[in-house]
């Protein structure tokens, strides 16, 4: 019977280094190819279909998941590695075929926001970090005042919960600059 397979997951907040962690996690795995899956969910038009991409310029290749894909389908008898870029956009549904895969010995590592920009819990990573076999919190630094970032803090009035963006409409923020800029807005 195979080893359960280990999940890592890096969350926090925008411009924490999140995607920046999940490639050098990739690289230190020393893998060949066939043995690596790299995923991105279809909503992240940031950069390339087929790449991940960080805020200093670094990149990966990757295959851009939609909600229909099944992870399955990609699985050969020599993956050892699954990683997902911006986790929380990816559907529930794909918990279930993940836990599978860590039964079978497949690692998974996953980067995502924790929270969204009203502070509440952010789609799928919730699940992925109440699961994860190690889980590494990385901050940013506050855009207003220098201090450890744990927010992100949209910087226009836009209501939807999904606005895909970066500094156009984001900002990293502590606790105490995003609390004052929310308060702010809602006067």
């Amino acid at each position: 019977m195979a080893q359960q397979g280990q999940l890592v997951v890096y969350y926090g907040c925008m411009f924490a280094g999140k995607t920046t962690a999940l490639i050098d996690y990739i690289s230190r795995a020393n893998l060949k190819p066939n043995e690596l899956l790299v995923f991105k969910p279809g909503i992240d038009n940031r950069a390339a279909k087929n790449m991940i991409t960080t805020h200093d310029g670094k990149k990966h290749e990757c295959l851009s998941m939609d909600h229909e894909t099944v992870l399955n389908d990609f699985i050969t008898p020599y993956t050892k590695l699954i990683a997902l870029d911006e986790a929380q956009f990816f559907n529930k549904i794909i918990f279930s075929e993940l836990k599978r895969l860590l039964l079978k010995g497949i690692n998974v590592v996953a980067a995502g926001l924790d929270k969204d920009y009203l502070a509440r819990p952010f789609g799928l990573m919730p699940l992925l970090m109440e699961h994860a076999s190690e889980l590494n919190a990385l901050n940013a630094t506050c855009n207003n005042c220098g201090n450890a970032a744990t927010h992100t803090y949209r910087k226009e009035g836009n209501k939807v919960l999904v606005l895909i963006g970066s500094e156009n409409y984001y900002e990293a923020r502590c606790e105490k600059c995003y609390t004052e800029g929310m308060s702010a807005k809602s006067v």
